[in-house]
């Protein structure tokens, strides 16, 4: 996966936990599940959090334990 990412609301250290794609208008839409040690779970796009889009086509992919 990526390497710590800040937290989308509070800055703190996050990681990513999930990855998932929603349709929309457009086409689909890559998503993350992140959470921090705020205990912030949140689930931004990967655009919004400058992340590359994964390549694969699944629907969802858990990270590494």
């Amino acid at each position: 996966m990526h390497e710590p990412i800040a937290c989308p609301q509070c800055r703190a250290p996050a990681h990513i936990t999930e990855r998932f794609w929603l349709d929309s208008t457009d086409g689909p839409v890559e998503h993350l599940k992140t959470g921090c040690e705020g205990g912030h779970w949140l689930t931004p796009t990967a655009e919004s959090l400058h992340l590359q889009p994964s390549t694969t086509t699944a629907t969802t992919q858990l990270a590494p334990a």
